[in-house]
């Protein structure tokens, strides 16, 4: 009897394990690195995301991209200055018809981009010290457009690096002020 309920145990272990490495295993992805066209040298981005958090991007590191039919719908940094950046990409039920990337934005300049009319941001890149030039890749997602826009208040790590926005609503351009663009700020429209 007590084999047997020894072997149970470790059946229903062996079998719990399984299903639970079985939970926590990577999905087999086929997309490819996401293929854009550049205006300026920016590099390639990383695997692109469906529905989650792309990895950190920050200077000399590659840049982040959403997969096609996503939009960021969440910007997040951490580190000094708020120089390491990652967005979270949100399916729209669509794909890209046309991607670019803006020019690099900073503090020192102009201090911010907006993607094209109805277009939303769909990745993100930096260069210079502590991320200090910023560039957006902006994203056409078919049968979408924007609706009604507003501008966030400003977030650094210092304030928790972390602004969400409502459902429905996905960054569409961004503004940096402080040191190395240590605070940004985000222009946010509606998908209609």
């Amino acid at each position: 009897m007590k084999i047997t309920s020894t072997l149970s145990l470790v059946s229903l272990l062996g079998t719990t394990l399984l299903m639970v490495a079985g939970c926590m295993a990577s999905s087999v992805d086929s997309a490819t690195d996401a293929d854009f066209e550049t205006d300026e040298e920016v590099g390639e981005a990383a695997d692109a995301i469906t529905n989650g958090w792309t990895a950190e991007t920050s200077d000399g590191w590659a840049p982040v991209a959403c997969d096609s039919g996503n939009a960021m719908s969440a910007f997040r940094c951490r580190g000094s200055d708020c120089d390491n950046i990652r967005g979270y990409c949100s399916s729209l039920g669509t794909s890209n018809t046309s991607t670019y990337w803006t020019s690099y934005f900073s503090e020192e300049g102009t201090g911010q981009r907006k993607c094209g009319y109805g277009d939303f941001v769909t990745g993100l890149a930096c260069t210079g010290s502590y991320c200090d030039n910023v560039s957006l890749q902006c994203s056409h997602l078919n049968g979408k457009t924007w609706g009604n826009c507003y501008w966030s208040g400003f977030i650094s790590e210092e304030n928790g690096g972390t602004i969400s926005f409502p459902p429905g609503y996905y960054i569409a351009g961004a503004e940096c002020d402080g040191d190395h663009c240590d605070n940004m700020a985000f222009y946010y429209c509606q998908a209609s």
